[in-house]
């Protein structure tokens, strides 16, 4: 496992531990519905009201939000996506050096072009490894093509990537072993217990869920996470918490939703 992956659930789990605030008991109701545009794919759910208060989440890969219980010892609600999974994605890249070709200077198009590659470091797959040789050669083609002054071959080697980066999107099966938690890779592992693993069906989308502990000072508190990959991009929604507040997470969980046909420039 990378040490990316590492930090990420190293990140996430320290954040949530640390987390308190002010009062007790959390209440089963929840804000109007919001839309977070965090990826290409947006996320729409209603946010829990108080005494739960919202702290963005913006690093170690993934963009979100956190809902902490007020003086409720480290019980919080987090939902987010895995914006380093997907920075990884060269459709837009490549629909937009394909739209300027013929606007840019030639310093121009070899920069955009190189910004254009596909990453092969830490590949998700071998099944995304094949796709990102497959985006470089075809855009090798293309820069020698455009050197040469063969614009023909230039537009050519241009499809070519974007046919192939059209071809794949990444799955939950795929992403899953990079995100989901393992206590070895934490930095407590003795505080974490798995429990109940499962794949489900939640939103109205194939999900993969997991029921475990994590033993605090203070107590155990349950680690619920669930994970979902829509159009290529990673989804996470995790409570940890009492069993009395669970409700306001599976509240929240009811009104996810992932607007269909919606593809929302990264920002």
């Amino acid at each position: 496992m990378s040490q990316f992956s590492s930090r990420l659930a190293a990140g996430l789990a320290f954040t949530l531990i640390v987390a308190a605030g002010c009062g007790a008991k959390g209440q089963d109701k929840t804000e109007l519905a919001e839309t977070f545009t965090w990826v290409r794919q947006p996320i729409t759910f209603s946010p829990p009201s108080d005494p739960w208060y919202r702290q963005g989440e913006n690093g170690n890969g993934t963009l979100g939000v956190y809902f902490i219980l007020r003086g409720g010892g480290g019980q919080c609600i987090s939902v987010g996506a895995y914006r380093w999974f997907a920075e990884r994605d060269r459709r837009e890249a490549l629909a937009r050096l394909i739209a300027r070709r013929d606007s840019l200077s030639r310093r121009g198009f070899l920069d955009e072009l190189s910004l254009a590659r596909a990453r092969t470091e830490e590949p998700i797959s071998e099944r995304e490894a094949a796709t990102a040789q497959r985006i470089n050669d075809a855009l090798d083609r293309a820069m020698t093509a455009y050197l040469s002054d063969s614009p023909g071959a230039t537009a050519a080697g241009l499809d070519d990537a974007l046919e192939a980066a059209n071809a794949y999107e990444p799955t939950l099966p795929e992403m899953l072993p990079r995100i989901r938690l393992r206590p070895e890779r934490m930095q407590e592992p003795d505080r974490w217990r798995i429990a109940y693993e499962r794949d489900t069906t939640i939103a109205g989308l194939p999900a993969f869920a997991s029921d475990d502990t994590l033993i605090t000072d203070e107590r155990p508190l349950l680690y619920r996470q669930i994970f979902w990959v829509v159009n290529g991009c990673a989804f996470h929604t995790t409570y940890q918490g009492t069993r009395e507040n669970l409700k306001t997470w599976h509240r929240l969980i009811e009104t996810i939703r992932f607007p269909e046909g919606a593809h929302v420039a990264l920002r």
